[in-house]
């Protein structure tokens, strides 16, 4: 069999990485497992390459955003925070800026360089990696030692630790390996959703808009005439549906609530603005355009692929003149402005979501030190967990923590 590890670590992403090379920083013996041909697979995907590795938010604010899981997150946090992170990213020549709304990015403006340093920090002090090693299960025949069976051998070790992540972006691993391997040690699983995914809606002239951007609009989601959520921010079309930030940030609610029926969006495009004064800025730029068509009135306020669809929707003539619109007609124009409607019926498929909602019950995990309660030696960290936050680096952030957690109370 060989070599009896201090720690194996099962999954290669940050918070498996992390773990891995502060256990070995602290002299333990380690190895972590990677399914797929290289680890970090998915930390490359972030945020589009760039990789938003935390948030600048206070301590306060990071708690609240992962609800239920803020207060199990608060040794982690504690012992392992963003100003520790983007401290121990500058250890390692990787500089951090702070762009809108508090997001941390490396310098380079590259996952790679992150992942880069993940994999010197546990090199550089002696840890192994072991590339394309999926783990068929984990035993502990004996009391203090772990079984872990792969296709490339088996492996002993005092300590596991699952950072397998969720179940979004199969192709890059994620695939819920861990909560199976979890259940087989009586570890019970909460319920999985997309926590940050994109929806379908029944409306299907959004396919003639896909790739539109809006900026600085404000959405409401209804259910049964009941508000459920609301968010400020950028949205975008897209083939199925709407996609974006002011859509991500509310989408594990909109999830939640789609159980019950449909949801109804209304998209305010001027939210600086009140009704009545949206259309006294409409009744000024009729009058300056009065010669020409009122769908060229209405780039000023809306994006120029997205005026046909307006247009259609106030029940209006398209090349009818500015001059000629009725009062009536300019208020249907303001309503659509101030609330463009659209209907959601169904989430995106749960392989496409940023984040998944659920996982093992955080009540079986030991909160200082990530070891489960049931079986003395196992630990967990990551997605893996049911623990999520919204966009912006928090997740990245509890990934980091928690793996560092780990790796710091493996004894």
């Amino acid at each position: 069999m060989g070599d009896i590890y201090d720690l194996i670590v099962v999954g290669g992403g940050p918070a498996g990485m992390m773990a891995a090379g502060r256990a070995a920083e602290r002299g333990k013996t380690v190895i972590l497992l990677e399914k797929t041909h290289r680890p970090g697979r998915k930390l490359l995907l972030c945020a589009s390459g760039r990789c938003n590795v935390t948030n600048t938010a206070p301590p306060d604010v990071f708690l609240n955003v992962y609800g239920r899981g803020g207060p199990f997150l608060r040794t982690a946090l504690e012992v392992f925070d963003n100003k520790k992170l983007r401290s121990f990213l500058s250890s390692y020549g990787v500089e951090t800026i702070e762009e809108n709304k508090g997001r941390v990015f490396p310098e380079s403006q590259n996952a790679g360089s992150v992942l880069k340093i993940l994999e010197a920090y546990l090199h550089n002090h002696h840890g192994k990696i072991l590339t394309n090693s999926p783990v068929i299960c984990i035993k502990k025949e004996d009391i203090s030692v772990f079984e872990v069976k792969t296709r490339q051998g088996n492996f002993e070790g005092r300590n596991v630790l699952i950072a397998t992540g969720g179940l979004s972006y199969p192709a890059t691993g994620s695939t819920g390996d861990g909560y199976a391997l979890a259940v087989s040690f009586s570890h019970t699983i909460t319920p999985l959703y997309p926590a940050i995914i994109a929806f379908e809606t029944a409306e299907t002239w959004v396919k003639s808009v896909q790739g539109t951007p809006m900026k600085n609009i404000h959405v409401t989601a209804y259910q049964q005439n009941r508000k459920i959520a609301e968010h400020f921010g950028e949205a975008l079309f897209t083939h199925y549906g709407i996609s974006g930030p002011a859509i991500l940030d509310i989408s594990k609610r909109l999830v939640e609530c789609l159980l019950n029926g449909p949801i109804q969006i209304r998209i305010d495009f001027k939210p600086q603005y009140t009704r009545e004064e949206l259309d006294s800025i409409l009744l000024t730029r009729i009058k300056q355009h009065g010669g020409k068509a009122i769908k060229s009135c209405l780039t000023f306020f809306i994006p120029e692929k997205l005026v046909p669809v307006m247009v259609k929707l106030s029940s209006l003539e398209p090349q009818k003149k500015a001059s000629q619109i009725t009062t009536g007609e300019r208020k249907k124009i303001g309503k659509q402005l101030k609330g463009l409607p659209l209907t959601l019926v169904r989430h995106r498929p749960i392989q496409e979501a940023i984040v998944t909602a659920g996982g093992i019950n955080l009540h079986e995990v030991n909160a200082k030190t990530m070891e489960s309660k049931r079986i003395t030696g196992l630990y967990f960290a990551g997605e893996v967990l049911d623990i999520d936050g919204p966009t912006g680096g928090f997740n990245l952030q509890a990934a980091f923590s928690t793996g560092y957690l780990a790796g710091n109370s493996v004894k």
